[in-house]
């Protein structure tokens, strides 16, 4: 998990408290059920390179990077694409979760490939080493060019087990679902607002990995559904962690976006903030992700 330098936030230690683990005994490598009621969500971005910097080796292998624009449409809008908002439960996976369920979800279901959804512990339980802590949008964006991710059906350790490495067979069938490339994008001001608009408006879902406040843990439907929500100063409204979240979609008012925190969360698992988040500084990193491979 992620800590920013905000005041009455002391120590790692402390914050990590927020955020209990999800465990699997090495005795049993049956799936963890999330909690029926939780009412603590994971987080689990951990920044990476700067936002500004690119990938060169992703970019250079994808099959539909950004192409250059005269204009945009005034809005555009992929939810009818996306997966029903997963929960990632207390586990601190929600880089995969956007990466590897909603963003995945998308491109499969413009791209007509079935199989999904897909399984975000093929790639989290991967990269943590069977750890419940922070990733970085680019290491999972790496890995799922690479590897791919195994699907749902197919993934027997389940949405939360991430102990269990996948096995031979599971490696094998991600190997059908590689994402082409991947770009980094601007996350700040009018420069994140053009390049949002363009990656959306070519059918490219948009990871954002941002600052949680805890103004944003307990958004009800009307906060999260009228463009409304901004984060507080950092005495009434401080930091609780790093978070990944997908954009679905843009309009002259600001940004849809996909969580992962259940249906329950939100509007549906949905907020809608305006442009003007882009300018708080509480959000650290911006991806496009290419199309997928089609053998």
């Amino acid at each position: 998990m992620r800590i920013k330098k905000t005041a009455g936030i002391a120590s790692a230690l402390a914050l990590s408290c927020l955020v209990p683990a999800v465990t699997v005994t090495a005795a049993s490598a049956a799936p963890v059920q999330a909690p029926q009621h939780h009412q603590r969500h994971g987080l689990g971005f951990t920044p990476g390179m700067h936002p500004a910097a690119v990938d060169q080796e992703a970019e250079s292998s994808a099959q539909a990077p950004l192409a250059q624009l005269a204009a945009v449409p005034a809005s555009a809008d992929l939810t009818r694409y996306a997966p029903v908002p997963g929960d990632q439960g207390e586990v601190n996976s929600c880089v995969t979760w956007a990466t590897g369920y909603t963003a995945y979800g998308i491109l499969m279901n413009e791209q007509h490939i079935s199989g999904g959804p897909m399984a975000p512990m093929y790639i989290y339980s991967q990269l943590t080493g069977g750890h419940n802590w922070g990733t970085n949008t680019d290491d999972a964006l790496s890995m799922e060019r690479k590897q791919g991710i195994d699907t749902k059906g197919d993934y027997w350790q389940g949405d939360y087990n991430y102990r269990t490495q996948p096995d031979d067979n599971e490696r094998a069938n991600a190997a059908n679902y590689k994402l082409s490339g991947y770009k980094s994008l601007p996350a700040h001001g009018s420069a994140a607002k053009a390049a949002i608009e363009s990656a959306i408006s070519q059918g490219m879902p948009v990871p954002i990995g941002m600052s949680v406040r805890r103004s944003f843990m307990g958004l009800n439907s009307r906060a999260a559904s009228n463009y409304s929500y901004l984060p507080g100063d950092s005495s009434s409204d401080p930091v609780v962690g790093g978070h990944e979240v997908t954009v679905v979609a843009y309009n002259a008012k600001g940004v849809k976006i996909e969580n992962s925190w259940g249906t329950g969360w939100g509007a549906g698992g949905f907020v809608t903030v305006p442009w003007s988040f882009f300018d708080t500084g509480d959000v650290d990193e911006v991806h496009a992700m290419g199309k997928l491979v089609q053998n």
